[in-house]
């Protein structure tokens, strides 16, 4: 990314989130009492005062494992908060504040690897249906699963090492993104111009290998990077199909990477099916990465899902092929609450996916 732009997208955040601050707080001094009564409220849904167009959410993360290689854990794996301020009908602010590990314990003793940092934070323009811009730290839109990463969203506890493993799950810079009509169905499209050599927010390390249990330390944070992603919606939305494009500098190790993916998704009543998989080609010597998975969810009785997993990742750190098997059951007792229990193996897994079992209570707030 030339230096203009560089400058241009690091004076806009500057600019606009200090601009947007001052204009909450004009906002919130010209309001009456009446402005803070909340809406009833509803687990899952957040705290939402309407007077002030303001909404505080959240997740919080029990999880259990029981891994080859590891101790026996039991910990708040994370706990995050939300919130979302409307400054008129076109401006948003929005904000995510994550504790990772908060209280971590082991069958020997507690292990004290707790973090506070800033996972989003970033502020909208919606223009229109069809443009919607946005200044900050965001999630990365490659794939399906990371743009839906919060655990009471997810299938299962662990995470395919294709949606993680070989680019960045954050960006901070600016994106444009929304939905355009096309041959009677929906388009939806983000591109986005990453810069977090000089507009980093915050201090989180994007662990390539998010796994339960892994023994590798990779960090994929980037420096740079330009791309986006597309979604075709199809009958009737029960099935879509989207495809991904990065061109990237990673901070460690420092070389340059070109990324395609694809994805799907597609629902019936007795099944959904849902995939993604990822080519990854760098400047260097090293090996070039590759994967995916297939998911199957199978709706068991109301609430109760049973989820099949089938993944196959070629690695260049470690240099390996990796294959991965995870059964889970999902189950959604009342609204906002998910527990899982997924047991997983595979081949030569135990680095980046170790045998074990693995369990979650998920409260979404």
């Amino acid at each position: 990314m030339n230096r203009p732009i560089r400058c241009l997208l690091r004076q806009g955040l500057a600019a606009t989130l200090l601009w947007l601050g001052h204009a909450a707080g004009a906002q919130a001094a010209d309001t009456g009492d009446n402005s803070w009564q909340p809406t009833p409220y509803t687990l899952g849904q957040g705290l939402y005062f309407p007077g002030q167009g303001l909404r505080i959410g959240g997740y919080a993360d029990f999880n259990f494992y029981n891994v080859q290689g590891t101790n026996t854990k039991y910990n708040v794996r994370e706990l995050s908060l939300f919130i979302t301020k409307d400054l008129g009908t076109r401006w948003q602010l929005f904000a995510e504040i994550e504790a990772s590990n908060p209280v971590n314990t082991s069958s020997h003793g507690d292990d004290d690897d707790s973090e506070l940092d800033i996972e989003r934070l970033y502020a909208d323009y919606h223009a229109n249906q069809a443009i919607t811009f946005r200044l900050g730290k965001f999630l990365t839109p490659v794939g399906e699963w990371n743009l839906v990463h919060a655990d009471p969203l997810t299938w299962t506890v662990s995470r395919p090492l294709s949606t993680s493993a070989a680019f960045a799950r954050h960006a901070t810079g600016a994106m444009m993104f929304g939905t355009l009509p096309m041959q009677g169905n929906d388009l939806d499209y983000w591109v986005f111009a990453d810069d977090s050599k000089n507009l980093n927010i915050g201090h989180d390390e994007d662990n390539a290998f998010t796994n339960y249990g892994t023994n590798q330390a990779l960090h994929n944070n980037f420096r740079q990077a330009f791309g986006g992603r597309v979604l075709y919606h199809l009958l009737g939305d029960s099935l879509n199909i989207g495809a991904s494009a990065v061109n990237y500098e990673l901070e460690s190790p420092r070389q340059k990477y070109l990324l395609s993916g694809i994805d799907f998704s597609w629902t019936s009543r007795y099944l959904s099916l849902t995939g993604e998989g990822i080519y990854r080609s760098s400047t260097s010597k090293n090996p070039d990465e590759r994967g995916g998975f297939v998911q199957a969810e199978v709706p068991l009785w109301q609430r109760l899902y049973l989820i099949e997993r089938y993944e196959r990742y070629r690695s260049s750190r470690p240099a390996q092929t990796t294959t991965v098997h995870a059964t889970a059951i999902n189950y959604k007792p009342i609204q906002g609450v998910v527990l899982k229990l997924e047991y997983r193996d595979g081949l030569h897994n135990q680095a980046l996916a170790p045998t074990g079992w693995l369990a979650s209570i998920a409260v979404l707030f």
